[in-house]
């Protein structure tokens, strides 16, 4: 009896750290995901462009125009949008399926499991030619230091729907590299 108890009460916590409502159409997923998939690249980090030493951190990185609600929001509050966990890039996930990766000593590097979920970090708005997007993107971390980082990955993006799409990104960056603002 006490484990049945026990079972009822975690059912709806469990339950809670889903998303389970999901409130895009399928051509919302379809264009969101033709967004990110035809702007992501590989950057460094801001620490490491600050601070120009090796590392084995790097970021994938990319953007979607921000939706029309949103866009409102923004013009009305002064260029600000309240973060809530509805946004379309909230209901994303990524997985790997494949990468090739090598530093300037022409080590390969694998990915180090951080222990991270597979999800997009929303960071900041940017303004690029009149269009105001939302940037989004996740940290990588290797399994050694480089100062120039060369290759590939295959990356699977997915959304609670079921739609999924795929790309390679070329990786090519430099610790001596910048940020783009």
């Amino acid at each position: 009896m006490k484990n049945y108890l026990l079972i009822l009460t975690f059912l709806p916590l469990m339950g809670a750290c889903q998303k389970t409502d999901y409130p895009y159409s399928k051509i919302e997923s379809e264009k969101f995901l033709n967004d990110i998939t035809k702007n992501s690249k590989a950057s460094i980090t801001d620490i490491t462009e600050i601070k120009k030493q090796p590392t084995d951190l790097f970021e994938i990185v990319t953007r979607y125009p921000l939706p029309k609600q949103k866009l409102d929001e923004y013009h009305k509050n002064s260029g600000t949008v309240r973060n809530e966990d509805d946004d379309i890039s909230d209901f994303a996930t990524f997985s790997f399926k494949g990468h090739e990766l090598t530093n300037e000593k022409n080590k390969k590097l694998d990915f180090v499991d951080t222990g991270e979920f597979a999800y997009l970090q929303e960071y900041g708005l940017w303004k690029y030619d009149n269009v105001v997007y939302q940037n989004v993107g996740f940290e990588l971390k290797v399994n050694g230091k480089f100062e120039k980082l060369k290759g590939f990955i295959n990356v699977e993006f997915k959304m609670q729907d079921g739609t999924r799409k795929e790309l390679t990104i070329p990786i090519n960056i430099s610790i001596t590299d910048k940020i783009p603002e």
